[in-house]
């Protein structure tokens, strides 16, 4: 078993799993990609466990034994499903694990955004109480546009109807029950962003949707305006947002998420009305460690020959016992 992972090392509950079954374990920690990790631990590993390690199909390939590569995070769109699947490897995620700390998280956000929490801080300790702060928009009341209705987005609405914030949403899903219960109004995307206080994003990253809000959608958006991002970076244009934020088509955004990550550097750091966050909504103690010990667990079923429900690549388990059955007759 190789992990390459940031935090599983430390997390006892997660370790535990995988001793009690008796695994020979390699850690590597902080994270690096596969061509970094020596290549005979790569090729040997039966499983690999990993959190948000990019992975290009090449470095999926030194992975010759591998059965399995079981993720710590709820999205997978930093490994090649297709590739995996070819190869006879099975994905496997652990959705929906954080979604309620993510969705605390993001409430966070629209509440340091929308009420200048932060900027309220950098003010008195520069010295200058509230001059900086003077006013902020309402979020009691104030309407909030969901894009991406799944269990992060049900969670997030959830906490906004507790602020008697009005809930439109955009989803490829509708969920007509949940919308009544909640008093969601469904709406097309370009309704939603001309008619909202808070715009956020709780949507999966896929092709279809890279750069789904770029200009034209921050130009539709009220100038009193926020955007929060928990999702993926890659769902902004983040050139179109910084004119945005520093021309005032928008009031100000939260950001989670970023196109290129760790961020290090940029032209974000020089505006006030940005909030920035180092991708940490899901990372609560508690959903650490459930997602790990989820992640242990996927990847002791599917080396027993099991399809965990969290399988994101089910047809990749065909492939392998196919590939395994041309071993056995010399093929």
């Amino acid at each position: 078993m190789l992990v390459v992972s940031e935090s599983f090392h430390d997390l006892p509950a997660a370790r535990r799993v995988l001793e009690e079954a008796g695994c020979q374990v390699t850690y590597i920690w902080p994270p690096v990609s596969l061509s970094e990790v020596p290549a005979e631990q790569v090729a040997q590993a039966d499983a690999i466990v990993m959190g948000r390690v990019l992975t290009s199909p090449a470095e999926l390939g030194l992975a010759r034994r591998a059965r399995v590569v079981a993720l710590h995070t709820s999205g997978h769109d930093n490994i090649d499903i297709a590739a995996a699947s070819n190869q006879g490897v099975l994905v496997t995620n652990v959705r929906g694990v954080n979604a309620e700390v993510c969705a605390d998280f993001g409430m966070g956000l629209i509440l340091a955004t929308s009420r200048q929490i932060v900027l309220g801080d950098k003010s008195i300790r520069e010295g200058h109480w509230f001059s900086k702060t003077i006013s902020s928009p309402d979020v009691s009341g104030a309407t909030l546009g969901v894009i991406g209705l799944g269990l992060i987005g049900k969670a997030l609405v959830k906490r906004a109807a507790a602020f008697d914030m009005r809930i439109l949403a955009f989803t490829r899903t509708p969920d007509h029950d949940f919308a009544a219960q909640y008093g969601v109004e469904y709406a097309p995307l370009d309704t939603l962003l001309e008619s909202v206080d808070v715009v956020s994003l709780t949507t999966s990253l896929s092709p279809s949707n890279v750069g789904m809000i770029g200009e034209r959608e921050l130009r539709l958006m009220k100038p009193s305006a926020v955007l929060v991002n928990i999702a993926r970076g890659e769902l902004i244009d983040e050139a179109a947002l910084y004119q945005a934020l520093k021309g005032g088509w928008i009031a100000g955004a939260g950001l989670d998420v970023f196109c290129q990550e760790p961020l290090t550097s940029s032209p974000f750091f020089e505006l006030d009305n940005v909030v920035l966050t180092p991708h940490m909504a899901g990372l609560t103690n508690g959903a650490k460690t459930r997602a790990a010990v989820r992640a242990a667990k996927n990847a002791l079923a599917a080396l027993t020959g099991q399809v965990p429900d969290d399988a994101v690549n089910p047809q990749a388990a065909q492939v392998w016992q196919e590939r395994q059955t041309e071993v056995m007759h010399g093929g």
